[in-house]
């Protein structure tokens, strides 16, 4: 049957035949579509049933594992050999999962290779921080897109490689909960406390007991994805908590970390990445060996919900080395996703990733053009005419920047908030304020 074109709806004894290219023209107006209720994929569905789908989906993710299993065994055939190095997360001193699979020393994983090798095929890393290290990822969750639970799991023969399983995120959340109850030592935040504070206390995302999503019927109520900066997806964690619980960013962080050369320094971008580091200096959730690779900053636009103090650490146009990354690709990609909300596929998952690869060169003009060329020219342009030296602006924006993060400027923005129900006392009931301090 196969080699005339068709294909059995049973692997033995089929009792009816499909053809094989109306199979992919199937697979093709799903991925366009994602509406299998309109149309021809309702028409298809319901005539011919499930099964020819299920085995012919079978019979690709089957091909797929053979084709990369002989791209893995050539690529070990040409590279050369490499001593493997230490883990990020030794089993005597991590509090964090062990890596499932150790890179080589001076490469990454080579499932981060075949999703973008643009990102992770390099060999070169060790990029200082302070200069933009080597990779730049960006995190966010989103609350449109809803698992229910009468659908189940996806098929035993089936192993996603862009969901993490949710046993890997909630040992993390337990080891989280266990880090929490032991501060560490470590140095504090640049930032200080009050100010972070303020912007923990202006974001919802932050509250993660906070219900944000209609739980009824559904097990899973949100995603959070993690894409390098290109806008590629690099992997999701499925949420299932009431609201997003710092283990669903820190399981994203830590797998990836556990598919990098121990050398790579790793620049994060997410909406609260001032919230996330304090968590991460004040406890000893990541092991030191990630801590000293690894640098957040805020995204661009939820930058100007934060206090300034907080703005002048983590936000990107400010840190040196970030060039264009400024963590807004996730919002690209939620605008892609808007077709699943209806219905979630994997395979439409990939195919929208496949799309945005071959999408890297206009991308990349449009960066060039917009990102570089234009704002390039007008910043220049500033500087010639502004007669003052970059040197002398550097120095000034130094002494500002150290000036504005000092405790005494914020004790003059947030010591008033902490004092005027001290002082509404005082006015209405002197004697009973006097007695109370």
């Amino acid at each position: 049957l196969i080699s005339h074109g068709l294909f059995p709806t049973a692997p033995s004894q089929p009792q009816m035949a499909m053809s094989v290219e109306l199979l992919s023209f199937y697979c093709v107006l799903f991925e366009q579509s994602c509406d299998a209720i309109n149309t021809l994929a309702a028409a298809l569905s319901t005539y011919y049933g499930s099964q020819a789908m299920q085995w012919y989906a079978i019979l690709q993710v089957e091909v797929e594992k053979q084709v990369d299993s002989i791209l893995q065994h050539c690529r070990c055939l040409v590279k050369p050999p490499a001593v493997v190095s230490h883990s990020h997360h030794p089993p005597s001193s991590s509090p964090l999962l062990a890596a499932e699979q150790e890179p080589l020393s001076h490469t990454c994983a080579d499932i981060l290779i075949q999703q973008w090798p643009a990102c992770f095929s390099g060999v070169l890393f060790g990029t200082s921080l302070d200069k933009g290290g080597d990779i730049h990822v960006a995190m966010d969750g989103n609350f449109h897109h809803r698992h229910r639970h009468l659908v189940g799991d996806s098929p035993s023969f089936y192993e996603p490689c862009y969901f993490l399983p949710k046993a890997q995120v909630d040992t993390i959340g337990h080891c989280i909960a266990q880090a929490c109850r032991h501060p560490s030592g470590r140095t504090k935040s640049i930032v200080p406390d009050e100010a972070i504070d303020q912007c923990e206390a202006s974001y919802e995302a932050v509250d993660g007991q906070k219900q944000k999503a209609s739980t009824d019927g559904f097990d899973d109520t949100e995603l959070m994805v993690l894409i390098c900066q290109h806008d590629i997806p690099l992997f999701f964690a499925n949420i299932d908590t009431p609201g997003e619980q710092q283990k669903y960013s820190v399981t994203l962080i830590d797998h990836l970390f556990s598919l990098l050369p121990p050398q790579a320094n790793v620049v994060v971008l997410y909406d609260m990445g001032c919230v996330l580091a304090r968590s991460l200096c004040q406890f000893d959730i990541f092991d030191q060996a990630i801590m000293s690779h690894l640098h957040f900053a805020t995204t661009a636009m939820q930058m100007y919900g934060h206090e300034w103090a907080c703005q002048l650490v983590y936000n990107p146009c400010l840190i040196t080395g970030l060039g264009l990354s400024d963590g807004e690709g996730t919002e690209c990609l939620w605008s892609r996703f808007i077709k699943l909300i209806g219905i979630k596929c994997v395979s439409s998952v990939a195919a929208i990733g496949y799309r945005m690869w071959t999408d890297l060169g206009d991308w990349a003009r449009r960066c060039l053009k917009k990102g570089v060329r234009e704002q390039g020219s007008t910043t220049q342009e500033v500087l010639d005419n502004g007669g003052v030296s970059i040197a002398e602006l550097q120095e000034q924006w130094a002494n500002q920047r150290v000036a504005q993060l000092s405790i005494r400027a914020c004790m003059y923005l947030f010591l008033p908030s902490k004092l005027f129900p001290f002082l509404t006392d005082v006015i209405r009931c002197p004697h009973e304020a006097q007695e109370r301090a």
